[in-house]
């Protein structure tokens, strides 16, 4: 097997693999999305802040006789943000890895793959609609008359289907100038299950 044919059975695989977890990445989307908006509770708020640091300033402030800025009450609600930032700081990183990176995956798998199903055309594009998102059998597959149609012509359009797609794959992975040696790791939408719902951050 020569180098591009290696190449485009590479981009095949990839496809069949997203045509198979689609329904899957999409309840993973929605599920780390819902966990996203509730980790807005992780952060610590500017009250929060400044009650924990007033703590410890009231009790130096009664050991410290001043007046303006200097005292540590102040002192605490002005440089409240700073402080605030950097206490939010080791938070945003463990959400950045364990929520917001796996979120941007997915989205981006979501997203080529529906861009690879918008790109066909006639009974290719409703035999994969039916195959690919509403999850139909074989035999259960229709065509726009609402009759079966026979297993050899929804396995041959199929096979059409997953092939266009591959090549969708393979031509964004050029225009992002390879970066995944050859193969598309990861790939957010108008949802293809029509759902909607962004994937920005």
């Amino acid at each position: 097997m020569n180098e591009e044919s290696t190449r485009t059975e590479r981009y095949m695989e990839k496809a069949r693999e997203l045509a198979d977890s689609y329904p899957r990445l999409l309840e993973k989307r929605r599920e780390l999305k819902k966990q996203i908006d509730e980790s807005a509770a992780w952060l610590y708020t500017r009250d929060e802040v400044i009650y924990k640091l007033s703590q410890g300033a009231h009790e130096q402030g009664e050991r410290v006789k001043t007046s303006g800025t200097s005292n540590p009450v102040e002192r605490t609600v002005l440089n409240c943000d700073r402080v605030m930032a950097s206490m939010n700081r080791e938070i945003l990183e463990q959400r950045d890895a364990e929520l917001m990176e796996p979120y941007r995956r997915v989205c981006e798998d979501i997203e080529l793959f529906e861009i690879g199903l918008r790109s066909l055309k006639g009974q290719t594009r409703q035999v994969a609609s039916q195959l690919f998102v509403e999850r139909k059998a074989i035999p259960a597959v229709t065509d726009s008359a609402g009759k079966p149609i026979g297993r050899k012509t929804v396995e041959t359009e199929r096979d059409r289907a997953l092939r266009k797609i591959a090549v969708i794959l393979e031509y964004k992975d050029r225009m992002k100038g390879g970066n995944h040696n050859g193969a598309t790791e990861h790939f957010g939408e108008q949802s293809a299950d029509g759902n909607g719902g962004g994937c920005s951050s």
